[in-house]
């Protein structure tokens, strides 16, 4: 469940916040690994999964939880990106996280 967070945090970071785009695969997927879970085993397939999800969606798409029937206004997008971002510390912090170094 974190792993989603973080996602969702580098997502909006970027797509809200204005954090320079950084490709997600070797961040979190270099993190699944140095716990033992390489490339084939299914909780790497579904993190891969996942990371192309939010990379292609759009703010509006990831807003509707990826229900494209839900029609959200862009006013209702930005409320919610807004919403969300204060919830997970603010565009600060979004972009303190999104940027910070990766541990060796």
């Amino acid at each position: 469940m974190g792993l989603q967070y973080a996602l969702m945090m580098h997502a909006l970071a970027e797509k809200y916040c204005g954090a320079k785009p950084m490709p997600m695969g070797p961040r979190f997927l270099g993190s699944v690994e140095k716990q033992g879970c390489g490339p084939g085993t299914e909780i790497y397939i579904e993190i891969q999964k996942g990371i192309g999800y939010i990379e292609s969606a759009s703010l509006k798409l990831l807003a509707q939880d990826g229900n494209s029937k839900l029609k959200l206004s862009d006013k209702q997008v930005r409320e919610w990106a807004s919403t969300a971002a204060k919830e997970l510390g603010g565009c600060d912090a979004l972009k303190k996280a999104h940027d910070a170094e990766l541990e060796p």
